[in-house]
């Protein structure tokens, strides 16, 4: 049984892996919800704050297994604590693999709830 368990988790990790093996430069994610991050800009390096579902991270340099990423806001009218567009921080190869997927399956979550809803309330 710890064999089967072993090969499954196995076969969930490899697919992942191989994502954050191939990320390079340039790559963009979708962020899947709320997280606070470690601001590292220059001017404002120390400080917290939480990025949002719906903006996006672009890689802008790679440091072994984190990423240097720069952050681009869904919407322009940000407030405390939110992070505004052009924030830097660090993730991880794993994290930013998992980014896009994540966001999908909660996007299509939502709207599965949606269409749910909109068929049930139409037939009260």
């Amino acid at each position: 049984m710890k064999s089967i368990i072993s090969l499954f988790v196995a076969a969930l990790l490899v697919p992942s892996l191989a994502l954050a093996q191939n990320i390079k430069k340039g790559d963009t994610a979708i962020v899947p919800g709320w997280e606070w991050v470690d601001v590292v800009n220059s001017e404002r390096q120390g400080e917290t704050c939480g990025i949002k579902i719906g903006g996006t991270v672009m890689v802008v340099g790679i440091d072994g297994s984190r990423l240097l990423v720069h952050y681009v806001a869904l919407d322009h009218l940000v407030s405390a604590p939110s992070c505004p567009s052009g924030v830097f921080f660090f993730t991880t190869k794993e994290n930013f693999s998992k980014m896009t997927a994540e966001y999908n399956r909660i996007r299509a979550a939502q709207q599965s709830e949606q269409d749910f809803l909109t068929e049930q309330l139409i037939k009260y």
